[in-house]
């Protein structure tokens, strides 16, 4: 089978959907012996899919200006792949999967901006009846989407994630550029508002003031125009000297961070899987994480879940395993054997059982139905 794969999204400030992005085409392309790779990609996605570290992608791979440029290439494909959340263009005449992680608007709307709203409304639900099958990322999403759309359970697939090959060995305390004092609790997150740092710099504060415990914080990931004010904040709550951000750090550095932090501090108020949560357990770094949406999923017995919206709870969550030695080693054991749960292999076997499901249901019908009767507007540009 040829699987023509929409680029356009893929870029490095993405979070975890860049990672999904990769660890999932470097698996397949590394063994599928049995499918095409025809990658769409545009002159912004060339760095990020060198990270592939194999030529096997440019074989066929084919260089637009325009995502609507696709449909003049439909003749090489036989499925249509659009692993960002959006089929596009739409509708196409061959078969087509979208990967749709989660709809966190319908949860935190405040979060989005009316133009994200409108992008969301258009793209993500009239994509996910559009395709063929929609692959998400946990049963929390799956049972969401469903609801949320209108659309048939079966339709939609599970695919758990999983942390880079090899990430449990590529590195170690020698692996770190910088030097970090220790102890400190770990938190990698981009700064959108819903990974809810601000609970966590109030639970140091807690932490501090009513367990008498002074620890430090580490904290990775991107800051964006309207998010979270993390410098800001840190400073107004007199935590500078404390907190320690280093923005961007490659995979060879994050196990490094892991395996060296006294704890993963997880306080996201809404997740479709929670990609640090596996990084952690592999890394042998004990969990304390929010007990919202697909978080509970992940983790299992393998840490210890804490109200997001009360710093007190998080504090104490913190405190128990901060102080507790043989209860952290007893969460590192119990997330060294979940995290086999949460293979590549696995993310990738779904994936091509899906695109076999979707050649198999597929009918021109509805492409023309949905084509004259569900969106009657062509040619319209995606802001995503």
């Amino acid at each position: 089978m040829r699987i023509g794969v929409n680029c356009f999204l893929l870029q490095q400030t993405m979070g975890g959907l860049r990672q999904y992005f990769l660890r999932l085409f470097t698996e397949l392309l590394a063994h599928d012996d049995t499918n095409a790779y025809v990658f769409f990609y545009f002159a912004h996605n060339l760095g990020e899919l060198e990270e592939l570290g194999t030529d096997r992608w440019k074989e066929g791979a084919v260089l637009l200006d325009d995502q609507r440029d696709m449909l003049q290439h439909l003749d090489k494909i036989d499925l249509y792949f659009c692993p960002f959340g959006a089929v596009w263009p739409r509708p196409v005449p061959v078969p087509s999967v979208v990967t749709l992680v989660d709809i966190q608007e319908k949860y935190y709307p405040q979060f989005f901006t009316a133009m994200d709203h409108w992008n969301r409304q258009y793209h993500y639900e009239a994509s996910t009846k559009a395709a063929d099958r929609v692959i998400t990322i946990s049963e929390f999403s799956r049972e969401s989407i469903a609801y949320h759309h209108g659309i048939a359970k079966d339709k939609i697939h599970v695919a758990y994630l999983a942390a880079d090959t090899g990430f449990d060995t590529k590195g170690g305390e020698d692996s770190l550029t910088i030097t970090l004092p220790s102890p400190y609790v770990f938190y990698p997150a981009n700064r959108w508002h819903h990974k809810n740092h601000d609970s966590l710099l109030n639970a140091l504060l807690v932490l501090r003031d009513a367990f008498g415990i002074l620890i430090n914080c580490v904290l990775t990931g991107f800051d964006y125009e309207n998010g979270y004010p993390l410098a800001k904040k840190v400073s107004e709550y007199g935590l500078d000297g404390q907190v320690y951000v280093l923005g961007y750090v490659e995979p060879r550095e994050m196990f490094a961070l892991y395996r060296e932090a006294s704890l993963l501090c997880f306080p996201s108020l809404f997740e479709g899987f929670g990609m640090p949560l596996v990084e952690a357990m592999i890394s042998g770094c004990p969990i304390v994480a929010s007990r919202e949406t697909s978080v509970p999923e992940v983790v299992g017995d393998a840490g210890v879940l804490f109200n997001p919206h009360d710093p007190h709870d998080i504090a104490h969550s913190m405190y128990r395993v901060l102080t507790d030695e043989v209860f952290a080693d007893q969460l590192r054991r119990k997330g060294f054997e979940r995290a086999k749960l949460f293979s590549v292999a696995n993310t990738a076997s779904v994936h091509k059982e899906v695109f076999k499901l979707a050649m198999a249901s597929f009918r021109k019908r509805r492409y023309f139905y949905y084509r004259y009767c569900y969106e009657p507007v062509h040619g319209m540009k995606m802001y995503m």
